[in-house]
């Protein structure tokens, strides 16, 4: 039930947009449209990514016990998250153009889902769990202090 809120929580710009008439609808594509859903894009791709990449490293024996650091995670502790956060954001900015007064609260979407996994149920637990199982190891301590937890450094 809870997921099930979150996700029509999630999607109440596009709702929104989609509920409208063709004639309440922003005639042109204006920028910011074309901005969003390239940011869409984009985040779900590295979500993708991230995801698949972390599942190749865990299935392989060798890795056992292992933290991932190659790929997408070598830029990022959590890059999957993060391109979680950019595809909810830009489905608000493509929605923005034709939201009307109070429509516009509905940044709160996406500022809630990152909420959600910044400060709640996705990176604290998952840091923490990291802590426990390879806290003491000096090959993680070295990946901790210098890959960004959320926002990858790309140089």
């Amino acid at each position: 039930m809870a997921q099930g809120v979150w996700v029509a929580v999630a999607l109440i710009p596009t709702l929104l947009v989609n509920q409208k008439s063709q004639r309440d609808l922003q005639p042109d594509i204006l920028w910011i449209e074309y901005l969003g859903w390239t940011q869409w894009v984009v985040g779900f791709a590295v979500e993708v990514v991230a995801d698949y990449q972390k599942a190749v490293f865990r299935n392989d024996e060798k890795n056992q016990g292992k933290f991932i650091r190659t790929g997408l995670w070598s830029v990022s502790r959590h890059p999957n998250y993060f391109g979680e956060i950019l595809l909810w954001f830009g489905l608000y900015m493509a929605a923005f153009p034709s939201l009307r007064d109070l429509e516009h609260w509905s940044i709160l979407s996406p500022v809630l889902n990152m909420f959600i996994i910044v400060g709640f149920s996705g990176l604290p637990p998952l840091e923490t769990y990291a802590a426990k199982k390879w806290g003491k190891d000096p090959e993680y301590q070295k990946y901790k202090a210098k890959t960004p937890i959320l926002v990858p450094k790309l140089w």
